[in-house]
């Protein structure tokens, strides 16, 4: 049986319940539906039709390990730490082609109505009115850069020498005067290119910091890992850490950050984006997003997708490992092939799961009371004809019920027990039966409703 979650209290956890099945647990697909892979093979030929195998406009594989192409090696305690070491040595190389920019006409700021804050590893250029939103940028992508490390579980001391100039523009007009652009731009919001990042001034004055946060992960990403590949994971990783939260007062941000709602992240607005496209049907298989290309990301529900399938891997912890070895393979020849390998026969629970993820996306997304439970298994000694029980528990998400159906077989369901929901409106908990809180509804349906699915083995 699974539990559905939607709203719990006041943290925003989905609750509800549900039978999953053969009968076991999952979200609601048909029988005979053919999702389930038990092996890469399928993946990988679907993989080799698309132009994700075609050379990329940057450099790829220089001096590979020679178990550098098998994934099974970066998840072995013998051989991981050597792969990744060679990665970012590989990559310090690698740093030395990038490009040595024409100095700026410092001179000619104040002329060009350009203002310059700089602090220890970024010089920040705008054309934009002084203000407190504005100005404190430089001081937040400064604070950013040990969260980043920490993130990639690097040394901060590698970036001892780092410095990096941001340009945040109203008018690219005084920025080509002052040399740090050759023509008018090209790219919709952002860019980075070597040391320098760029965006393009936003109405929201959070989105201004976000937008300049995204391409500092991808500088430092460029410089950590050699090069920004796969496309996916390069653009969702910048997203899920460009989104913050920063504290003026203290100086002090939070990346990776997960709000509480939309207006904590003016301008952001990838939930709704998600579930707009969702209810349009158009949400991208996960094949589809390994295929992104840069022309891909002229819209920027693209960027959303992305933003939350690094998310959903690095929160769900069966997933987290594939997650951080990901960075790791942006200069081996075949990245998305690895992924594939390294998913192997868990890719139809892996899609299983990021199904269910998407289609109840939101804020305070509750991954560890959300992810579906698939530990019960098949036990052969109940007799169906005699009666079996389950017990659900409400708080947690879909849950396997050990229990097997037959095709072509009548089963009935009875329902008994109670759940306890916060209504905040009445500021109260109150008790429900299976049908669920009727007062409030989730996804179109009254919240904490019990719910059952038969599904295929996964």
């Amino acid at each position: 049986m699974t539990s559905e979650t939607h709203r719990l209290a006041r943290l925003s956890a989905r609750v509800a319940f549900a039978f999953c099945a053969a009968l076991f647990c999952c979200i609601p697909i048909p029988a005979d539906a053919k999702v389930t892979v038990k092996s890469a093979t399928k993946q990988s030929a679907a993989l080799a039709r698309t132009s994700e195998t075609t050379p990329e406009s940057r450099p790829v594989a220089d001096d590979p390990t020679p178990s550098e192409n098998d994934a099974s090696a970066w998840f072995q305690d013998d051989t991981a730490p050597r792969l990744r070491d060679d990665v970012l040595e590989r990559a310090k190389r690698r740093r030395a082609a990038w490009p040595d920019f024409q100095p700026l006409k410092i001179a000619k700021i104040k002329e060009l109505g350009i203002r310059r804050i700089q602090t220890k590893r970024i010089d920040f250029y705008t054309d934009l009115a002084a203000s407190p939103d504005v100005d404190q940028i430089p001081e937040a992508l400064e604070a950013a850069i040990p969260k980043i490390c920490q993130f990639f579980k690097i040394d901060e001391a590698r970036f001892d020498d780092l410095h990096i100039d941001a340009f945040l523009m109203n008018d690219p007009a005084p920025f080509i005067e002052l040399g740090a652009l050759d023509a008018p731009p090209q790219f919709l919001h952002g860019y980075s290119f070597g040391d320098r990042i760029y965006a393009k001034r936003h109405d929201s004055p959070y989105y201004n910091r976000f937008l300049l946060t995204h391409e500092l992960v991808h500088t430092i990403m460029h410089e950590l890992f050699g090069d920004l590949r796969p496309q996916w994971f390069s653009e969702g990783v910048a997203e899920y850490l460009g989104l913050h939260r920063w504290n003026p007062k203290t100086k002090e941000i939070e990346i990776a950050y997960r709000p509480e709602s939309e207006d904590e992240t003016p301008g952001f607005g990838r939930v709704r984006a998600i579930r707009k496209a969702n209810a349009a049907g158009l949400a991208p298989t996960i094949l589809q997003m390994l295929r992104y290309e840069p022309a891909d990301f002229a819209d920027t529900t693209a960027y959303a997708w992305c933003w939350a399938f690094v998310t959903f891997l690095h929160n769900t912890p069966k997933y987290r490992d594939l997650a951080e070895a990901l960075p790791y393979w942006a200069i081996a020849a075949r990245p998305n092939q690895l992924f594939i390998d390294a998913v192997g026969d868990r890719w139809g629970e892996l899609e299983y799961d990021w199904t269910d993820f998407v289609s109840h996306i939101d804020y305070e997304y509750d991954f560890q009371r959300a992810a579906i439970d698939r530990s019960a298994r098949i036990d052969a000694d109940y007799d169906l004809a005699q009666g079996v029980v389950v017990t659900v528990d409400p708080a947690k998400g879909w849950q396997a019920t050990g229990l097997e159906l037959k095709a072509n077989q009548t089963y009935q369901i009875v329902a008994a027990g109670r759940f306890k929901y916060y209504l905040p409106d009445a500021d109260k908990v109150m008790e429900f039966e299976a049908p669920g809180a009727t007062c409030e509804y989730l996804f179109g349906k009254p919240a904490g409703r019990l719910l059952a699915a038969v599904a295929p083995d996964v």
